[in-house]
Order: C-alpha cells, then structure tokens, then sequence
C-alpha cells in the first residue's frame, strides 16, 4: 500500500470517485451549514441583552395605572424591593447586576419616559455613554439629565438648558441617539438612578399601585455565568414570583417562532439522512469500483497481494476519497456561511421591555433589533466534520472489502 498507488487510481477513474467525493462534499457541506446556523440564530437571540451588556433582564408585571397623570409606572415595570435585588445579587453564577427605575411622566399634556441609571456602571443602561451626541456624560450625585436627541429636538431642548421633569429642574448636559442606541428600555429622558427612585417614591400614582422605596428599582440587569442561565432564570422566578418578566436568550429565541427554537432538532434529524444517503452513495461506488477493478485484484494476487493488502489499498483509497470530500466540503459551507452572513434578522424586543402607552402616536408599533446572522464556522464543527467523514469511508471498506477474498485469480482470468 503505497499513497503513489492510491493518488494513481483516485486520478485514474476521477469520473467515478468524482461522484462519491461530491456527493460526500455536500453532505459535509449541509451538516456545517445546518450546525452553524442553529449557532447563528442562538448567538443573535444573545445581542438585544448584549447590547446593554447583560445576560439576564427581570422586570414585574403589575397592574395598570389608576390615572395617567404625573409620575406613574407602567405596568410591565413596578417594584422590586431593594431585599429581593439583594437576594439576587448574592445568587449562585450572578457576576453583577444593575438597577434603574423606568418611569411614565404626563404633565402639561406632554409625555416623556424616564429612566434613572447608574451612571457609573458600565452594565445595563450605564452603556449610552458609547451613543452620546453632543456634550457630557451624566454624573451621579448632580440633577443632570440626558436627553435624545429626537426629544429634544421636538422640545426645542438643546444642551445647557433646562428640563423640567415632575416639578424638578434637570441641566441638560448631553444628548444621545437613542435611534442607534439599545433597543431595550428605550428613553426619552435620562437621569442618575437616585433621582429618579426619589420621584417614584414621591408619587401618589406609584404608591398607590406599587409602594416604593428610596432604594428599590423596577428593571434589573445582570451578567452570569452563561452555563448558570437555565438555573438561574427558574431561581429567579420562584424568589421573584410569577408575575416576574425574566428575559434571557431563550426568551428572544422563542419570540423568532417554532422553527427557530427547533433548530437544533431539524439539524439533527437532516444530519441523521444526509449521512445515511451519503454513506450509501460512498458505498455504492466503492462496491463498483472492486467488482470493475476485479481483473486488476486478481493480477495482484498472481503477483503476491494478500488479502490484507488489498484490504488496505482499498480502505486507504476510501479514506483519501472522504477526506478530498471533507475539504471541498468545508470549502463549500466556508462560501455558504458567507453568503448566508450578508442576510438580516429581525428580533421582536417585547413591548414590555420598551413600554409606550398605547393611546398615543407610536404606542404598541413593534420595536426590532436587525442583526446580521452571525454565521461561522467553529473549530470543533469542522474536527466531527473530518471525523464523521472518515467514520463513513471506514464502515464503507469495512463492508466493502470482503468481497475481495471472494475473487478467484483462476476464474476471473479464464474468462479474461
């Protein structure tokens, strides 16, 4: 057995060998693409909480508002006390966690959504410091505020001037574009954290719907371990309560639909056909190739072949075919994954995480975070795409090879 002899017959009937290493090569090719995007649209479902840095979201649905007048909740986002934020900050695979607390403001038959941030803290909304526009940042401690740009457009706010929030005057001191920024907990108005627990706590609409405190929150990020989530999201829920809106990737996974979330089954189950087709067809030209090559085998045996060694010239020829089939077929999902990586997803963000109320222009319109599908393809993906091959040509000479103890020099020449 020698690779001069395998590379010669491999080039000597190409046409036949052709066929098995294509139809390999795109069975490769089918199971890499169907491996990497059901990674792809996993990893997507993670970007609207990377966006703000976080794993995790939690939330409380509560009740609706009793008058829609001042500084109220919405419903998709009221108390969390500050012992429940202190239980979760000390579970188990919680790295960090930060607060904010998102408000509803009606006043001078005006509307703004306003949200308090820990400046400071890069998790969470503390990440719109990568969007500013125009002027600073916020600083805890002070009564500054940052506006979208939008808002302050339609206001005729710019930066230096003065917003008036619930009878409290905000410094402008940056505008941020809120168009490009994180698609969750969207705001018209930003304020350090502390200022916007002691409106809340300050308000009769919130007392009376959801008693608050100067140290609770109402929108909680976290980071964890990502192996933890599953666990975590279930602990949360009992320590939370039902009425908790945990948000995880799951949860956008399932926003994209049965299919999406049944992704990774479809790809095993048209694995499971594309390599019992494949293997058939690698089989099917391996046993025409010895009954064609019978003459060639039996001339070998005249001149001192063993079975063995024909076993082996052939099983090599299989293994060289499947492994040619490997690569062309990485080639081939390298191409298709690149193709597939220009093409867009549109991710529900739900509107509970960037509440508006219905009633007015834009309330309830669906919010999307487009992302491109981050198709790859990953290192251990291409290791089980060798080793599947090779698995293939290895069972393929394993049946194969038998026949040649069943060819007879005698017979096969006589009648040559």
């Amino acid at each position: 057995m020698q690779l001069l002899s395998v590379c010669s017959e491999i080039r000597l009937r190409w046409r036949r060998h052709f066929t098995a290493i294509m139809g390999l090569a795109v069975g490769v090719c089918l199971l890499l693409v169907l491996n990497a995007l059901s990674g792809a649209y996993k990893e997507a479902t993670r970007i609207p909480l990377q966006d703000v840095g976080a794993d995790i979201s939690i939330q409380r649905n509560g009740d609706v508002p009793e008058e829609l007048n001042g500084v109220v909740f919405s419903c998709s986002a009221i108390t969390i006390r500050h012992d429940e934020i202190e239980a979760v900050r000390s579970m188990s695979g919680v790295r960090s966690v930060a607060q904010a607390v998102l408000l509803w403001v009606f006043q001078d038959d005006k509307f703004a959504m306003v949200l308090g941030i820990e400046p400071e803290n890069p998790l969470g909304p503390g990440r719109l410091k990568n969007y500013m526009v125009r002027g600073a940042y916020l600083k805890s401690g002070k009564q500054q505020a940052l506006l979208d740009e939008s808002f302050a457009r339609d206001q005729g706010v710019d930066v230096g001037d003065k917003v008036t929030v619930a009878g409290r005057d905000f410094s402008v001191v940056g505008l941020v574009a809120a168009s490009q920024a994180p698609k969750m907990v969207l705001a018209h108005v930003y304020i350090p954290l502390e200022d916007a627990q002691s409106l809340a706590a300050e308000s009769k609409g919130v007392q009376t719907v959801s008693p608050f405190s100067l140290q609770d929150a109402n929108v909680l990020f976290l980071t964890a371990d990502q192996e933890a989530i599953p666990a975590l999201s279930a602990s949360l829920r009992t320590a939370l309560g039902d009425k908790a809106a945990i948000s995880t990737p799951e949860t956008f996974l399932r926003k994209l639909g049965t299919l999406f979330a049944l992704s990774d089954r479809f790809a095993a189950a048209i694995g499971l056909i594309v390599l019992g087709v494949t293997f058939l067809l690698v089989l099917k030209t391996v046993a025409g190739s010895i009954q064609e090559r019978a003459r060639e085998i039996a001339v070998l045996k005249c001149l001192g072949w063993t079975n063995g060694n024909l076993r082996k010239q052939i099983t090599a020829e299989t293994l060289a075919q499947c492994l040619l089939a490997a690569a062309f077929g990485v080639v081939l999902a390298g191409i298709a994954c690149w193709v597939l990586s220009f093409q867009t997803l549109d991710i529900l963000i739900p509107w509970e995480m960037s509440p508006t109320p219905h009633f007015l222009p834009g309330g309830g319109e669906p919010v999307f975070r487009t992302v491109h599908l981050p198709v790859g393809l990953s290192l251990p993906a291409l290791g089980i795409a060798f080793v599947l091959a090779l698995g293939v040509g290895s069972l393929v000479s394993l049946f194969c090879t038998g026949r040649i103890t069943k060819i007879k020099p005698s017979e096969v020449l006589r009648h040559e």
